[in-house]
């Protein structure tokens, strides 16, 4: 943040993506092939992000139990381990921890249009294959309504 300036969240500064408060953003990349995630989380990092690994549904749960902050899920709806709209039903009933914005990465868009999918509360969606200004506005717009949607 540059001094005496307070800087919008989602912004994308000389230090990369920020969050309301300023911090660089930790973002948990979830699910999806090992070349899937590693392009998500270099693409994240390139964005100013710190991302955590979780290879699979019951990793980004116990990642949201524990006491790492997460400003961000991007989770990839081929998740191994489970369906990825359940994975994102149990992040939701975390509570407090479960309420934070998750971006969904599919190949198959029809995915999102079942009323499973509106009711488990995705912040936005990204369709594979994407480019890396797709992803980037996905996760702007994801910290920026989240912050607007917190009090100040």
């Amino acid at each position: 943040m540059m001094r005496g300036v307070a800087m919008a969240p989602g912004v994308l500064t000389a230090g990369g993506l920020t969050t309301r408060d300023g911090c660089r953003p930790n973002i948990a990349i979830v699910g999806g092939s090992p070349a899937g995630a590693l392009i998500a989380t270099v693409l994240c990092q390139q964005f100013g992000c710190s991302t955590i690994a979780a290879p699979s549904g019951e990793s980004v749960l116990a990642l949201l139990r524990g006491k790492t902050r997460i400003d961000l899920v991007v989770m990839d709806l081929s998740v191994t381990d489970m369906d990825g709209i359940v994975a994102v039903q149990l992040i939701r009933a975390l509570g407090s921890r479960g309420n934070l914005p998750i971006i969904a990465l599919t190949s198959n868009p029809a995915d999102m249009t079942s009323n499973r999918a509106r009711i488990a509360g995705f912040t936005g969606l990204v369709v594979k294959p994407y480019s890396p200004r797709e992803l980037h506005v996905a996760i702007r717009g994801a910290l920026t309504r989240t912050a607007a949607a917190q009090p100040a």
